[in-house]
């Protein structure tokens, strides 16, 4: 594409540059925003990383342990009982992370409005 104006629906190319009155190129580039898609896009990439490490693990640690909480006791693969315990240390971290959200709101309802 050699016009550096934009198209017939009046949308922006990548890599478009502004032009002057005359018609001679500024050399600003012409700015795309980011959307919801393309942050989620982004995004995906690492959850996928992260995806195949998961199962690099649990592939890797197949072998049965011997699980005991108080008079339970269970017999399981070692990458679901150490998966098992990390989703029951993040569910721990969210609740008293979320308590402590709800008590940050209650202050900031609680303080008089700001005098004008």
């Amino acid at each position: 594409m050699t016009s550096s104006h934009d198209d017939e629906a009046g949308t922006p190319e990548l890599g478009d540059t502004d032009s002057d009155a005359d018609g001679r190129a500024t050399g600003a580039r012409t700015v795309i925003a980011s959307t919801r898609t393309s942050r989620l896009w982004l995004g995906l990439l690492p959850s996928l990383v992260v995806l195949v490490v998961i199962l690099v693990f649990i592939v890797q640690n197949h072998q049965d342990v011997r699980v005991s909480l108080f008079t339970l006791s269970v017999t399981w693969p070692l990458s679901i009982a150490l998966l098992a315990s990390a989703v029951l240390g993040a569910l721990l971290v969210l609740a008293i992370g979320s308590l402590r959200i709800v008590q940050l709101r209650r202050q900031i309802h609680r303080r008089p409005p700001p005098s004008p």
